[in-house]
């Protein structure tokens, strides 16, 4: 019996680990890609695994392998702006990123100015908020996501972050008010489908938001 068992275990420790690829916050459900581009695509799976990535406005298939770290990372060609598309993720176990959009996406970061958000601080309202707020809807094709406080003296390759968030009372009313009123600004003007990342931290020094090195070359007093 116990020489079965032995034989049962090596077996199955030659089996490959199969398990669903893992994606980075910003990447998910609901999200906005830059339009006419080669967007970026990345995560991590087993070591030296097959990624495969569909893309539904083109049904192209595109294709890499992870590291032996697991990091993987591609890119993939957008259209001009346009509907709801999908983004098939695999590495032998499929996952489907839904109500993906194509359009601009801006990065909106600084201190409290920008964090702020459109329901305005406590005894800070925000001019034309309320307005704003009830008639916010998904049909203005507009997609928020915030990124969690961090600080990091090193590049990252992930974040803590909101999901991807469609434009519905209770989002736009939590979300950075100068970042959402650019992006509606945005949709009237374009006409496509607008995503925003808001990065900020109120308070912060400007220093924090310079590269170590960068800094310390130009200022080294």
């Amino acid at each position: 019996m116990k020489k079965v068992l032995c034989i049962i275990v090596g077996m199955l420790c030659l089996l490959p680990l199969a398990a669903k690829v893992k994606l980075p916050a910003i990447i998910g459900n609901d999200m906005v890609l830059q339009q006419n581009t080669n967007a970026n695509l990345w995560g991590w799976a087993s070591h030296s695994r097959k990624i495969t990535v569909k893309t539904s406005w083109d049904n192209k298939i595109y294709t890499t392998t992870s590291a032996s770290d697991g990091t993987w990372k591609l890119q993939v060609q957008t259209p001009s702006a346009g509907d709801p598309y999908t983004i098939t993720i695999s590495d032998g176990e499929p996952v489907t990123l839904t109500n993906v959009l194509i359009g601009e996406v801006w990065l909106c970061s600084g201190q409290s100015n920008m964090e702020m958000p459109v329901k305005g601080f406590r005894g800070q309202p925000v001019k034309g908020s309320c307005d704003v707020i009830a008639t916010a809807s998904p049909s203005d094709n507009i997609r928020m996501v915030t990124l969690k406080i961090n600080s990091s003296q090193t590049l990252l390759d992930d974040c803590v972050a909101t999901p991807w968030m469609e434009s519905t009372p209770t989002n736009v009313a939590d979300f950075s008010a100068t970042a959402y009123f650019f992006a509606g600004y945005l949709r009237k003007v374009l006409n496509v489908p607008i995503g925003v990342i808001c990065s900020s931290w109120g308070g912060s020094k400007i220093e924090s938001w310079i590269h170590k090195e960068v800094y310390t070359e130009k200022f080294p007093e």
